[in-house]
């Protein structure tokens, strides 16, 4: 049955094909489709070419047709050589076992001819297994919560190649994904590099026995942030990866070579090179999971509250002490959390209603240092009076799960001393007091004779007319007040042109970013997206953008109040795009759509931040 059902989706399909070609057969016009495995496993991703020739470029066909494949767009219509045609290229995964048909798709007037797919399910074992597990199973939105994975095998993992994790959880919109802040994991000996849902990450390798079998197994982490609400199901993460048949254990070269791991950049986990030798394709997925989030509750919630969920502790030290008005007080803010500091985020401190009105608070912070599990953030403030003569308490407003309520930690009151500004003298002295001397002849009488009654015209300097003189003295100020006012006028214009073009900067880069999405490999994508990305920024912030830097770009992120998390994501990405800038050795295919749509993801928060 299942191969009647195969040849007649394949038969029905080359008829539409054949039928919708009577139209274009005059003009020589077509679209021709390839797979480059015709013979795939589940968990495998293979790609789907199409040659389209065709008078103008058509558009990217819909893939709701694809029901038996999971499809991603990795090429909208690539010119090639020949003139007015052009290659699309997808990425295909399938859905379930059997015979598939990869059926014909529509590019403008033509369709593409149908491609038959075998998929098989990999061998399973017992000998690898593939878990998952959350640290909480009932959290409330914005609560952090760690989720294990570990891949258990007794096979040599220096025998196993083209390693192909994939976690449909780092694509879920549910989710803020972070990682765990482990500085010194790169560090550690026991890390290896393996290959995540098209990422690398670090995983740390252990040993171990269990009765007479070895045991290997790598281990990573991610750290889970609900955005909303409601009973979610977490899918399986799947493994597929292809296994050396193994030699004689017990011959000596066997024995030497048993549990030599790989190094972290030098393993074989990224070769997908599984040609030569006995391979074993092994196929292996974890058990779904289910997360309870609840919503946070509306009563009770302080002005302060920024989204922060957990157990927190501030604390805050200054320094000076003695100060006169006017002079800086460098605040040291340390915000220490219970379990997990990925969350900090502390607003700036002009919003702290104690310290408005009687401190000057700059707009402009530097970014906080990570330590353990505080975030340490530095501000300066300035007094306005001699009337100050105490810190006052900071506040730290936040949901607490352990008392199910808000919070508002303060830290304690800091004593000062604020003593009157200096005064600026003249002279070397305090201040400068004009007296009236008196002289020893007393007031000098003017006097004047009778031709003061007399009404005269006098002229001025002596010789020239009034008028004149008065035009003179007029026409310098009249013509810079000219001048002044037409360069007014031009500054006015410009600010309203940079005005404009800041409120359209988004629309420009996300409009601009969509033409990367054709590009392949990774150097070309993050080139062009680093000039996109300055663009943007240059418009934005009225810079310039062929010399922005990221600290640019962060000052003027401080100073609209954009959080932590938004400049660092910023930060990460503007090191990936000056990364593959400034590499031309090293370069690998790259998902343009996902990391277009992840770039324009970040510009939208850096927006909604300078809103």
């Amino acid at each position: 049955m299942k191969l009647m059902h195969f040849w007649k989706s394949t038969i029905l399909a080359t008829a539409t094909v054949a039928v919708a070609g009577l139209s274009g057969a005059e003009t020589n016009f077509y679209a021709q489709a390839t797979a480059t495995e015709t013979n795939v496993f589940l968990g495998q991703v293979f790609n789907l070419d199409v040659i389209v020739k065709a008078a103008e470029k058509p558009d990217v066909p819909a893939l709701e047709s694809m029901e038996e494949f999971n499809a991603t767009v990795l090429s909208a219509g690539k010119p090639t050589s020949a003139p007015n045609t052009w290659l699309y290229r997808f990425a295909l995964r399938a859905k379930r076992e059997g015979e598939l048909t990869v059926p014909a798709l529509r590019f403008g007037s033509v369709y593409s001819t149908a491609v038959p797919i075998v998929a098989r399910k990999p061998e399973t074992t017992d000998r690898m297994t593939l878990e998952q597990q959350l640290t909480k199973t009932s959290v409330y939105v914005g609560e952090p919560l760690v989720l294990k994975t570990v891949w258990d095998s007794t096979y040599q993992f220096g025998a196993i190649k083209a390693v192909d994790f994939h976690f449909p959880i780092l694509n879920d919109n549910r989710f803020q994904i972070l990682d765990p802040h482990e500085p010194d994991r790169e560090k550690n000996a026991n890390a290896t590099g393996l290959p995540v849902h098209g990422t690398r990450v670090l995983a740390l390798r252990k040993s171990y026995q269990e009765g007479e079998t070895q045991h290997q197994s790598l281990e990573f982490a991610k750290v889970l942030i609900p955005k909303k609400s409601g009973k979610i199901v977490i899918p399986p993460a799947t493994l597929l990866c292809a296994a050396e048949q193994e030699k004689d254990a017990n011959t000596p070269k066997a024995r030497r070579s048993a549990f030599q791991y790989p190094a972290y950049f030098d393993n074989t986990f990224f070769d997908q090179n599984v040609t030569g030798g006995d391979w074993q394709r092994i196929y292996t997925e974890s058990q779904p999971l289910e997360l309870d989030v609840k919503p946070l509750p509306t009563e009770g919630r302080p002005d302060l509250f920024n989204g922060m969920v957990g157990d927190f502790e501030i604390a805050v030290a200054a320094e000076p002490t003695d100060v006169r008005v006017g002079e800086p007080i460098t605040l040291t803010i340390t915000i220490t959390a219970t379990d997990f500091m990925e969350n900090i985020f502390f607003e700036a401190l002009r919003y702290q209603p104690y310290l408005v009105n009687r401190f000057e608070i700059p707009s402009d912070r530097s970014l906080p240092q990570l330590s353990g599990n505080s975030k340490i953030y530095t501000q300066t403030i300035r007094p306005l009076s001699t009337s100050n003569n105490e810190i006052p308490p900071i506040q730290l407003a936040y949901f607490s799960p352990t008392q199910n309520a808000y919070v508002v930690a303060e830290s304690p009151a800091i004593p000062i001393r604020v003593s009157a500004a200096e005064e600026i003298g003249v002279f070397g002295r305090g201040n400068f007091q004009n007296r009236l001397r008196a002289v020893e002849d007393g007031i000098r009488q003017n006097y004047v004779g009778p031709e003061l009654l007399t009404s005269k015209r006098l002229p001025l300097l002596g010789w020239a007319h009034p008028y004149a003189v008065l035009a003179f003295l007029l026409l310098p100020p009249l013509a810079v007040g000219g001048a002044s006012l037409v360069s007014l006028f031009g500054e006015k214009k410009h600010h309203i042109q940079r005005t404009a073009k800041a409120a359209r900067a988004f629309k420009v880069f996300r409009k601009n970013a969509a033409h990367i999405r054709t590009r392949e490999m990774k150097s070309e994508i993050y080139r062009d997206l680093d000039g996109v990305l300055r663009a943007y920024l240059g418009d934005r912030l009225l810079l310039n953008p062929g010399a922005l830097s990221f600290r640019d770009a962060e000052h003027g992120l401080v100073e609209a109040g954009a959080d932590i998390r938004t400049q660092q994501e910023l930060k990460k990405l503007f090191a990936l795009c000056e990364a593959y800038r400034f590499t031309s050795a090293f370069d690998e295919p790259g998902d343009a759509r996902q990391i277009v749509r992840e770039a324009v993801r970040i510009v939208k928060t850096v927006e909604n931040s300078l809103k």
